[in-house]
């Protein structure tokens, strides 16, 4: 860190001015650090790439593919319900507690129509359907799927909803893969639409998810009522990212599907409350074989705000490597805290107030109100008080930050100096963010300052 009697950064030259309007110029006694920023890539949860089910146990090593820090899966109906009422939680259960051997978060989607989807169970009820290839597209609109669709969101809600270890959900079981479409139905597109959910009852499943998933970030499909489901506080998603050219000249999503979206004005803002995300069309390698414009990709996806990425899994090539890991230290949220300001000495059982300064250098900020953390360390490691700041991250968008803290020192712990350290604490036992700065220690706190702390009450 550096610590200096110093002006402040130019890029800060504002926020100091509105400070100093705010209170008075700290006065002489008072210290500033200004911690080394570096520029590593930085795994941090819930962003950067995805570890997909269909790799999962089996994804490249390091060198060919950056490190996953959430965990990517997506369930059929028929797996999670293979009889009425009995519900197969253990099978995400279980995957939970092998993400969090990976240091992984889990996030997934239900799916109705892939594969054998629909359980059958379900069809027998009498609920229609139509033949697509080796599954059948069932009827969307019938009460009885519709009564037992909202049966299954609540038996997971009641389950899932909240937990630190899942990170989202995709707001899906509707259409092809939970995609919200027909694409799957080649020549019976016309029964699949006649059994394709109407507007109304669209709105109902998106509120389903709203009702049983609360405090869970959620994610709409590029495909279904996203302004809607904006509008209520979710991120959207693309299931096709980079197709520039992938399906021909004329179409693909990147202008024809996200650009509409990302232009309206409700779906434009999303990103600040809700996550956005991607799935890659095809693989990385395919864009690479084909000649895609790489650059051009991936500053769409910042442009966008993109969090997380699912790649598939699949190998980067080794010559965009480079590019990936810059897309990397750009997409989702990246902190740096710029200074840090308080008072040399302190006395026991006295306040002490914080200044701190940080910017968040990513294009998206976290979506979990997880604590900024201080504390004092002695030489010897003992941590003699640990405190919560004020500072609510869910609002730290691109940019400059300010926060006002005050600790009061316990009035037991021992006079001498100590080392201020901060960090930020996830909802999950002993993951901390990585922040944007030297300085950290072993357990992912930031040694910042120091701070004298006297036997008495200072005059």
């Amino acid at each position: 860190m550096i610590r200096a009697w110093m002006s402040l950064p130019a890029a800060f030259l504002l926020l100091a001015t509105c400070a100093a309007a705010a209170g008075p110029i700290p006065a002489p006694g008072m210290v500033t650090d200004r911690p080394v920023e570096i520029h590593d890539v930085l795994y941090n949860p819930g962003m950067g790439f995805a570890d997909f089910h269909f790799g999962w146990g089996n994804s490249p090593p390091p060198e060919e593919y950056p490190r996953q820090t959430v965990a990517y899966f997506r369930w059929t109906w028929d797996e999670l319900e293979p009889s009425e009422g009995r519900y197969n939680f253990a099978l995400v259960d279980n995957t939970i507690r092998q993400a969090q051997r990976k240091g992984e978060t889990l996030a997934f989607r239900i799916m109705s129509v892939y594969k054998g989807s629909t359980p059958r169970w379900l069809l027998d009820k009498g609920v229609d359907s139509v033949r697509v290839g080796g599954d059948v597209f069932p009827d969307h609109n019938n009460p009885i799927f519709l009564d037992y669709h909202e049966r299954l969101l609540r038996a997971f809600g009641d389950r899932y909803a909240g937990r630190p270890e899942v990170d989202h959900v995709d707001i899906g079981s509707v259409g092809c893969w939970g995609e919200w479409n027909t694409a799957c139905c080649g020549k019976a597109e016309s029964t699949c639409r006649k059994f394709y959910p109407d507007p109304a009852r669209q709105r109902v499943v998106a509120d389903w998810y709203f009702r049983y998933f609360p405090g869970t970030p959620l994610v709409m499909l590029a495909g279904g009522p996203v302004e809607y489901a904006a509008s209520k506080g979710a991120g959207w998603r693309g299931d096709c990212f980079g197709d520039y050219g992938m399906f021909g000249p004329r179409w693909n999503h990147m202008v024809n599907v996200y650009e509409p979206i990302s232009r309206n004005p409700a779906i434009a803002e999303a990103w600040k409350t809700a996550p956005v995300q991607f799935e890659v069309c095809g693989v990385i390698q395919d864009w690479y074989d084909r000649g895609f414009d790489i650059d051009r990709i991936l500053q769409k996806g910042l442009a966008w705000h993109v969090t997380l990425l699912n790649a598939k899994s699949s190998p980067v090539p080794a010559n965009w490597r480079g590019k990936i890991d810059d897309f990397l230290r750009q997409m989702g949220y990246r902190f740096v805290l710029r200074e840090v300001t308080h008072a040399a000495e302190v006395g026991r059982g006295e306040p002490l107030a914080v200044r701190s300064l940080w910017e968040n250098r990513g294009v998206a900020p976290i979506y979990r109100s997880w604590p900024l953390l201080y504390r004092l360390r002695a030489g010897d490691g003992t941590i003699a008080a640990v405190w919560r700041s004020r500072a609510d991250l869910r609002k730290w968008l691109p940019g400059p930050h300010e926060e006002q803290d005050v600790l009061t020192i316990p009035d037991d712990i021992r006079p001498q100096p100590y080392a201020l350290d901060v960090a930020i604490q996830t909802g999950v036992a002993s993951r901390r963010v990585k922040l944007a700065i030297a300085g950290r220690l072993a357990d992912d706190w930031y040694a910042v300052s120091q701070v004298d702390v006297m036997a008495g009450r200072l005059p």
